[in-house]
């Protein structure tokens, strides 16, 4: 298997993931702002922002990068 770079497109995706997980979780760094603005935005689908979705943010983001390497496409 012979894995290609993912688009830049699911790098810039995987990045901003990564940032809101980081600045959600706070230990690291937190930006006020950002964090209001995913709240409102998650608040409106129903989703509570805690800090185990900070966690499931952190991991995605490197598995984004992970299956994007590996499928063709994304």
């Amino acid at each position: 298997m012979r894995p290609n770079p993912p688009y830049l497109a699911t790098v810039v995706i995987a990045i901003v993931v990564m940032l809101i997980g980081l600045s959600l979780e706070g230990s690291l760094f937190s930006i006020g702002a950002l964090n209001q603005v995913v709240a409102d935005g998650l608040a409106v689908v129903g989703i509570k922002t805690t800090q185990d979705l900070a966690h499931i943010l952190i991991v995605a983001s490197p598995t984004l990068l992970i299956i994007g390497s590996l499928v063709r496409g994304i």
